[in-house]
């Protein structure tokens, strides 16, 4: 069974000026932002977390000139972003509720953040229970364990390693991280579990 515990919404928003380099943290901030209207000029080029919202942005038709090798670890993406970036400034659309790994890790004069959604949690109560509980962001878990728990004898796979220290931070017990936040990564680790 498939189900998110969060959703999401617009937020109004203006695009600011001063920028070079768009980074987008998911498809979802991608979509938000781009929903406006918006044409990139000569001197701007997007960058992104990581392979899976690299596809989702050249589908659309943009190109990508930077993405993170290992997306789940935005830490390390991070330090390969801001040495890619030199002294441009970045624009961060995001959520309401974005943990600014990569934002963070530019000094201020250097980022813009700028919030076109808003993540809402959407709890829901379950009765059964499953032998694999994946956990896609911070949010979904928060929400599913505000009203559920996770049996001992489940498994949990996090979606990075953001995911997982928020996990590990309720003392619940993570058994597979994905590194490079793939699909192809997690169908990898689903096939290791027996059923």
């Amino acid at each position: 069974m498939r189900k998110s515990f969060i959703s999401f919404r617009k937020v109004p928003f203006e695009i600011p000026q001063g920028w070079k380099v768009l980074f987008f943290s998911s498809p979802r901030s991608f979509d938000f932002f781009i929903s406006e209207g918006f044409k990139l000029e000569a001197d701007q080029q997007i960058a992104c977390i990581g392979l899976e919202t690299k596809k989702h942005i050249e589908e659309s038709g943009y190109e990508v000139s930077f993405f993170g090798l290992n997306a789940g670890n935005p830490k390390e993406v991070a330090v390969e972003f801001e040495a890619w970036l030199g002294d441009r400034i970045a624009l961060f659309p995001q959520s309401t509720k974005s943990n600014k790994t990569i934002e963070s890790a530019l000094p201020a004069s250097q980022r813009i953040p700028l919030l076109v959604y808003d993540t809402v949690s959407d709890p829901v109560p379950f009765l059964n229970s499953f032998s694999v509980y994946i956990f896609t962001s911070p949010s979904n878990y928060k929400s599913f364990v505000s009203l559920n728990a996770i049996p001992e004898d489940s498994k949990v796979i996090a979606w990075g390693y953001s995911t997982a220290e928020v996990i590990m931070d309720d003392d619940a017990p993570v058994h597979f991280i994905l590194d490079t936040a793939t699909y192809s990564e997690l169908l990898e680790i689903l096939c290791k579990i027996p059923f």
